[in-house]
């Protein structure tokens, strides 16, 4: 009896224990959730890009997106548009282009900050501030935005206008000043109202201002100028997380043979194709397919590929073989190489260059390089062997002597066995035209890597903001200011899975 009362014990204590981790572990769980930041849904941007026509043609854009805003983000809008500056006494920080959907459509509108929290002020006639909107991003901080002088007199819509609602694009206006109690000439509050650009007839810009719709003849549009191509430079390997894998492979095999009667050279070219592949990953906000030159070290030719797409080159070689073979014999000549397939993370300065510019936008990035490549290349040779029956040619000596000694004479004796080939043929191998195989520029130079990558891949390009976190206020990304609630939170989740582990 004793004994089953302690194991009733023992099992209530169990199911005990077991209910406490069960309720523990889901609010630990609830505790997770609720700090860590969720996921923002990103919708397409669509842009103007065909200035001959009213309607034109709407191309998706590869580096902005329209993403919901997420107050417990405390970074996300380091990659926003900023639509322009909110000002009073006590604050001054930029604004945000933003959307809101009314009666079924998408109306552009500006943020405005509400203690800690943004709101979406709508450029519609009901004017309202929205909790639930999404925020414009230049999510590679590769694409140039920038608002762009437009009047009723200009033919059209802009090329690269971004496209909100159904048939308007994305526009502003310079909110008037108003004087002050002393006469002074002052502005408080949003200097720019951010509205609409409708192409009717010849086109007007729509804002709210003073609570009311009014219609203007001139203003700003916001507009986007995509890069028409890429330069990655000063490429680093995270040497540590490298993984390269060898696979020996039969290129070419041919059969070397003397079908004169003397003992004389034969020769042949041994010919061979591989695939040179190398795709250099992909990165956000960063256009895929866009013609992209690769400057890796000790490489005086940059590689040209198509970003975000896998290249392939077929490469060919030629190899010079030569030996010298008795009559009637012959040896099989074999190259092997070894193919190699490199895996790396990489980080690198990514440059974009743009039409109508001189200059360059560069950021740091990192991203997956994946490389396959011949190297090694040998040459093999069977024994030599004879044409008529495809037996080995012996190749040490096999004659027997006798000798008998007399006083009158001495005589010597051999057996009748074939001439036997003393020594094994010497195979040459030269290269014969351009050589493509060998270790690849990216092997040569694991050396020189950093053990691991620690370049920030989210900064911000760097000829476009001398000191992001002063400045943060003037060009709308670099540090956020909220980011030490941003780090506070996640020490306090560490902290919390510290306490919950050690219970």
């Amino acid at each position: 009896m004793t004994k089953v009362r302690v194991q009733s014990q023992r099992s209530t204590i169990d199911r005990m224990t077991s209910t406490s981790c069960f309720i523990g572990l889901g609010c630990f769980l609830v505790l997770v959730q609720t700090l860590a930041p969720a996921k923002a849904a990103e919708h397409s941007v669509f842009t103007h890009k065909n200035a001959s026509s009213v309607l034109g043609q709407l191309v998706t854009s590869s580096t902005l997106v329209w993403e919901s805003y997420e107050p417990k983000d405390a970074t996300q809008l380091q990659f926003a548009v900023e639509g322009g500056k909110y000002v009073t006494e006590d604050e001054h920080y930029p604004m945000y282009v933003c959307r809101v959907p009314i009666d079924g459509i998408q109306v552009s509108g500006h943020t405005e900050k509400i203690l800690q929290r943004h709101v979406c002020l709508a450029a519609h006639y009901k004017h309202g501030k929205y909790d639930n909107f999404d925020v414009l991003m230049n999510k590679g901080h590769l694409g140039k935005v920038g608002w762009r002088h437009w009047r009723k007199f200009d033919a059209g819509v802009p090329v690269g206008a971004i496209r909100i609602g159904d048939d308007s694009y994305i526009g502003r206006h310079r909110a008037p000043s108003q004087p002050n109690k002393d006469g002074v000439v002052t502005h408080w509050g949003a200097d720019f109202n951010l509205g609409h650009l409708e192409p009717v007839g010849l086109g007007k810009i729509r804002v709210i201002e003073a609570e009311r719709e009014k219609y203007y003849d001139d203003g700003e549009v916001l507009v986007e100028t995509e890069p028409f191509r890429y330069e990655l430079r000063d490429i680093k390997l995270d040497r540590l997380r490298t993984d390269i894998q060898e696979n020996m492979t039969e290129l070419v095999t041919r059969r070397l043979e003397n079908l004169e009667d003397k003992y004389s050279t034969v020769e042949t070219i041994l010919s061979y194709t591989f695939n040179y592949n190398q795709y250099w990953g992909s990165h956000e906000g960063v256009a895929r397919g866009l013609p992209t030159k690769i400057f890796e070290k000790d490489e005086a030719v940059p590689a040209e590929i198509n970003w975000a797409l896998k290249h392939t080159e077929k490469r060919s070689e030629n190899k010079a073989v030569h030996t010298k073979l008795w009559p009637g014999t012959a040896i099989n000549v074999t190259l092997r190489g070894n193919y190699v397939t490199l895996e790396a993370p990489y980080s690198g300065k990514l440059f974009a260059f743009y039409y109508g510019s001189e200059e360059s936008v560069s950021r740091k990035i990192s991203a997956e390089v994946r490389k396959s490549y011949l190297k090694e290349v040998k040459l093999e040779f069977s024994p030599v062997y004879w044409i008529e029956n495809g037996t080995l040619v012996p190749t040490t000596t096999t004659t027997t002597t006798t000798s008998t000694s007399t006083t009158t004479h001495a005589t010597t004796t051999s057996t009748k066995e074939p001439t036997p080939i003393n020594e094994p043929p010497l195979v040459h191998m030269k290269d014969n035209g351009v050589q493509h195989s060998g270790p690849d520029t990216l092997e040569k130079t694991l050396h020189d890597s950093p053990s691991s990558n620690e370049l920030n891949s989210h900064e911000a390009p760097e000829n476009m903001s001398s000191n992001p976190a002063k400045d943060v206020a003037l060009a709308g990304f670099g540090v956020n200011a909220a980011g030490s609630t941003f780090i506070a939170g996640s020490t306090s989740l560490t902290l919390l899975l510290t306490l919950f582990l050690s219970l």
